[in-house]
């Protein structure tokens, strides 16, 4: 198995407590609290998108007549899993941060 592809299984497996508990709260289903505690939601949450950002960005710098040179490159070519982890991770994120922002800021 190549090395890009066990990352991205590693990232869904990363990213099943947070899916869980995004599923059951938009179904109005009853939350396993297992799943439910936030350092294993976000830290799962978060360590998924570091690990698979790797695979799928190019960062690199350089110097260049005195100054410092930096490229941003997305590899899209035999990354389709880890891109799809990727945006399921990112999704996931800005589901939980609106529902955070939502429920906890009232006007006033």
């Amino acid at each position: 198995m190549n090395r890009d592809v066990r990352v991205a299984v590693l990232g869904f497996a990363l990213l099943l407590p947070a899916l869980v508990l995004v599923s059951t709260g938009l179904l109005h289903l009853e939350r396993p609290d297992a799943l439910v505690h936030p350092m294993l939601v976000l830290g799962g949450l978060l360590l998924a998108l570091g690990l698979n950002a790797l695979p799928v960005f190019r960062v690199r710098f350089g110097h260049e007549e005195g100054a410092l040179i930096g490229t941003v490159s997305l590899r899209l070519r035999g990354t389709v899993l880890n891109l799809t982890a990727l945006s399921l991770s990112c999704l996931l994120l800005a589901t939980i941060t609106a529902y955070l922002l939502v429920e906890n800021f009232q006007p006033r």
